[in-house]
């Protein structure tokens, strides 16, 4: 009787875990995409918080900034530099400028 006990234990375990390997494979499988997703997703807040920025400038000055040291300057923008690189391209005063964030991997 304790014999079958131990063989039935030692099947069920061998056969329980590659079910729990493959749950934790996937589990931080899931995990890696939604920490990819979730940085996308912070460098599209970041855009549009610049955007924002800028859109009130324009409001209150009738010109949108020359570029982001402007916004810091009088507007209290704070930009996370070690993040991120900004890129800040503006075509006229009277254009909304186009601004675009990525990665900075230093």
């Amino acid at each position: 009787m304790k014999k079958n006990r131990s063989l039935l234990n030692i099947l069920s375990q061998t056969i329980a875990l590659p079910f729990i390997a493959i749950a934790l494979i996937l589990l931080l499988q899931s995990l890696s995409n939604y920490g990819e997703k979730n940085q996308q997703i912070t460098k599209d807040n970041v855009v549009e918080i610049i955007e924002k920025y800028a859109i009130q400038c324009y409001a209150s000055e009738g010109s949108y900034p020359p570029d982001l040291a402007y916004l810091v300057d009088h507007y209290g923008l704070i930009l996370n530099e070690e993040r991120f690189i900004y890129d800040y391209d503006i075509f006229a005063s009277n254009v909304m400028p186009d601004i675009q964030v990525y990665d900075n991997f230093r």
